[in-house]
């Protein structure tokens, strides 16, 4: 590359004419505003504060520090290998600015000295290392200006860049030259240096680092940035600098001018990511959690009703929250409960049956789960809810106990279960809680023995089924029926239920838990009857999963991705919220899940947890009635993804980076396309409107936690 001079000064300011980059429009209107823009402030000044962070180099000129001749300048190193360097004071005898300059040389071919700094960087973003420079008059002179960028862990990243100067030719004029570079993904940190080699001597002045025009670092060259530079107009400033003069000027102005409207894409490492919004698949019928009899006890007990709203808010609300919509109920205790187990028609053990549900009662719910789930929905009324049994009242069962046994096979018994759960929809429906889906027993294939639970195979789902079915029509209840509801690792319970002619006419769909098994097992129950949903009904963090927050954030980011890839309509997790001590819960059951949140009781504290964010990043901006459409399953560099469109035409894209390096994804749409810096261990969700040229919304979550679900820079769609 050749180098590049800049002259000092220019008589006007000129607006270059080349085309601006990416299809942006470079037109006489778009060259009226600027010039208008850039008159005012040379007028009027604009008065913006300043928040950017100095990436330039300090002691630019060498002026600074206790001056000893062949000493260091302050906040310089140099490097010699073979070669010379010197920090000199006679400035004025040379032709240098200032007081101090410093030379290099070497005498001998191969040897060379260099003078640097390290500077922090952003990946993707250009800078130009610039530098007055001369010779002295004598031999073959061999100068070079040089970066290299660093990753997290220092280490070099590629090989060094450099830019040669002089190539032998003695020039004893000062010029200015620069040396533009983009930095690459994962850079954090570069060494910018100013080089002297070979035979002869080389002298530098004023060096400068300067980040090109996108000072906010939002990835736009827009009026934004204007209004930094503006503020420091006729001043000194290394920080706003384009020039590389140190002055804000009329050169920095048209620097400024040539990149107005300009977007700083990353480079392309060929890792594409197509979407085809034209190719739908399921309906979404959205992203939540339990509010099990731990996690309500919990709310209702340890927060105040201000500080309970602000918690709801925070889960249930797709503005000032996350907007979580969906909540799997358990009918009647579960194992994470704080009181004695109880279903809606507990009866005294000397009294054999209730087969007309003469005590048929949600009283214990009214307690405080009810209050609960209607504020909940006061936050969000769109919220769905979901009852699943972990176990039917004593009296139906085997073992007459809550945990163990199975149904008494007896058709009076299963047929005053089938009017429980008739009574059950329509008990919440009578407090305006209405019930869309239910599953007839949580974990069907697992019988504990420390907390309730029961058995039910295959074919006493199916006779069941065959009973609640005709009473839900009957009564005229809407709520779907979903088989099934345990882990991936069998399908041929799904599958024979499914495979009962008259059951199947019932079901809406098959329900998953994630404990065991591969998520591919619900893509064979959809291929083996695709007009049946699948939903994902739960999965739990805990302790024997516990990877840290950047783990955590990532495996439930895959998790929710490979789950919806394959034909779920939901995502639940288990508990919503939970203590600092994984309860409070009665004993029996998982002693060391992990809530969506945690509630510290001691002070109030909420807490959530990586599988809160990873949620966030998706339920926040994937709204009600969305569909997933077709993106490249596979890109590459370990980095996940899944698309969808919203019923108000907006697209939504979730990317996960689980590799612990940072990556540019490029996203095309419609022929048009951006490039996008993903951070090492990161979910980052791009929304965007079905229009050419779009904007696009950018929110990320870093396994680091230096972003937590919060809003970067928007980026634009461009052919």
């Amino acid at each position: 590359m050749e180098p590049s001079k800049n002259t000092k000064t220019r008589d006007c300011f000129v607006i270059p004419a080349r085309p601006m980059p990416f299809g942006t429009p470079h037109n006489d209107r778009i060259r009226s505003k600027v010039f208008q823009i850039i008159s005012a402030v040379m007028l009027f000044n604009f008065f913006f504060t300043s928040g950017v962070t100095a990436n330039l180099f300090f002691n630019p000129g060498f002026e600074l520090g206790t001056y000893s001749e062949g000493g260091l300048p302050d906040n310089w190193w140099k490097w010699a290998d073979g070669g010379w360097a010197a920090w000199l004071n006679n400035a004025s005898e040379v032709g240098a600015s200032g007081n101090n300059y410093v030379n290099t040389g070497a005498w001998n071919s191969g040897d060379f000295v260099r003078w640097g700094q390290n500077v922090s960087v952003t990946a993707g973003s250009f800078y130009t290392l610039s530098v007055d420079a001369t010779t002295e008059d004598w031999d073959n002179p061999h100068g070079a200006l040089l970066i290299e960028w660093k990753n997290s862990s220092n280490g070099r990243i590629g090989s060094i860049r450099r830019l040669e100067l002089f190539n032998g030719v003695i020039n004893t004029n000062w010029e200015r030259y620069s040396f533009r570079q983009q930095a690459p993904a994962g850079a954090v940190t570069a060494a910018f240096m100013l080089e002297g080699a070979s035979r002869g001597t080389i002298m530098y002045d004023n060096a400068a680092v300067a980040a090109d025009c996108d000072f906010d670092n939002d990835g736009w060259v827009d009026v934004s940035d204007f209004a930094l530079i503006a503020d420091k107009w006729q001043l000194f400033d290394s920080v706003l600098d384009l020039s590389g003069d140190n002055f804000i000027g009329i050169n920095d102005i048209t620097v400024f001018a040539d990149e107005w409207l300009n977007y700083y894409e990353p480079a392309d490492e060929g890792l594409l990511l197509t979407i085809n919004d034209s190719q739908i698949f399921q309906q979404i019928d959205w992203f939540g959690a339990s509010i099990t009899d731990s996690s309500v006890y919990l709310l209702y007990n340890s927060l105040t009703a201000q500080k309970r709203l602000e918690v709801l808010t925070q889960l249930f609300d797709a503005e000032n929250g996350i907007g979580l919509s969906y909540l799997r109920q358990p009918i009647g205790t579960s194992d994470f409960r704080r009181r004695a187990d109880y279903t809606y028609d507990d009866i005294h053990p000397s009294i054999p049956n209730d087969y007309s549900l003469q005590h048929f009662s949600i009283e214990n719910d009214n307690a405080y789960i009810v209050p609960v789930l209607l504020e909940a929905l006061a936050v969000n009324p769109e919220i769905k809810i979901m009852g699943s049994p972990w176990s039917p009242p004593k009296w139906m069962k085997t073992t007459r106990q809550f945990p163990t046994g199975s149904l008494i096979d007896n058709d009076d018994v299963y047929n005053a279960y089938a009017n429980y759960f008739v009574r059950y929809v329509q008990a919440y429906a009578a407090l305006g809680i209405e019930i869309d889906a239910l599953t007839l027993q949580n974990e069907p294939l697992l019988e504990p023995d420390g907390y309730p639970g029961m058995l039910m195979s295959a074919a006493e789902q199916i006779r069941l089924i065959k009973l609640v079915g005709p009473k839900f029509a009957d009564a005229e209840i809407s709520t779907k029926i979903l088989c099934y509801d345990h882990n991936w690792d069998n399908t041929t319970y799904p599958l024979t239920v499914l495979g009962d002619s008259i059951a199947r006419g019932y079901i809406a769909g098959t329900a998953f838990h994630g404990y065991s098994g591969d998520v591919g097992a619900q893509s064979t129950v959809h291929y083996a009857y695709t007009n049946k949903d699948i939903y994902y009904t739960e999965w739990s963090d805990g302790g024997w999963n516990d990877y840290g927050f950047a783990g955590n954030l990532i495996e439930n980011s895959e998790t929710i991705i490979d789950v919806l890839r394959n034909w779920s309509k939901t995502f639940i997790k288990w508990n919503l919220a939970l203590d600092q001590d994984n309860g409070p819960k009665i004993s029996g059951g998982c002693g060391n899940c992990y809530g969506v949140v945690t509630v510290n009781t001691a002070n109030g504290q909420i807490t959530p947890r990586p599988q809160y964010y990873s949620l966030g990043q998706i339920s926040k901006f994937v709204r009600p009635g969305a569909s997933r459409v077709s993106s490249t399953a596979t890109v590459g560099a370990g980095i996940k993804n899944i698309a969808f469109v919203n019923a108000d035409g907006k697209r939504v894209c979730m990317a996960v980076n689980t590799s612990g390096s940072a990556h540019n994804l490029r996203i095309l749409w419609k022929g048009q396309y951006f490039i996008y810096a993903l951070p090492a261990e990161s979910v980052t969700t791009f929304i965007w409107s079905n229009q050419a040229n779009a904007f696009v919304e950018v929110w990320m979550t870093t396994g680091d936690q230096t972003k937590m679900l919060s809003q970067q820079g928007s980026v634009q769609f461009h052919n």
